[in-house]
């Protein structure tokens, strides 16, 4: 134990001498630059304030005095989300049951999409349909298609006689 002892007495003594001569530069150099930093502090006096202010509104929240206050809205909205979240579990755990219960999981492996046509394979198909309806379709000759029906001749608003009022009730 008193080897223990004579060690640290004689590293705590080495430390003493190697941090004596470290203290004085560090002391010499703050009382040297103290004007500066008079100086310096001394306008900067603003934003120090400022940041004061700042850190005292954003620690508002933390203040014991204001959480007392608001004490029972915590303890009511703290049990209501309980309430809440218990009886989201509660349904949650009625809706696996019900649904493992009459099967009605999706199967797992999801049916492979079968392939569709492209618009360009639609497109295609449609132009060569048209094709061919074009050619089955039965040739009119040209003497029924100048003969005009004389019921489509009678349609329209200039077939149609415009009868004006003569006796106006205004």
């Amino acid at each position: 134990m008193a080897y223990w002892e004579q060690a640290l007495t004689i590293f705590f003594l080495a430390l003493h001498l190697i941090w004596w001569p470290i203290s004085r530069l560090f002391a010499s150099l703050a009382f040297l630059l103290a004007p500066f930093y008079r100086v310096a502090f001394f306008l900067l006096l603003p934003l120090i304030h400022a940041a004061h202010v700042l850190v005292n509104i954003l620690s508002i929240p933390f203040s014991l005095a204001w959480l007392q206050r608001i004490e029972t809205l915590y303890i009511y909205l703290g049990t209501a989300a309980l309430i809440g979240c218990i009886t989201g579990v509660l349904l949650y755990i009625i809706v696996q049951l019900l649904s493992s219960a009459l099967n009605l999981h999706p199967s797992v492996v999801p049916k492979p999409r079968q392939r569709t046509r492209t618009v360009a394979e639609y497109r295609a198909a449609k132009a060569t349909k048209k094709e061919e309806s074009f050619h089955r379709a039965p040739t009119i000759p040209p003497g029924i298609m100048k003969k005009v029906p004389e019921f489509r001749r009678r349609k329209g608003l200039l077939s149609s006689a415009i009868i004006e009022e003569e006796d106006s009730d205004f």
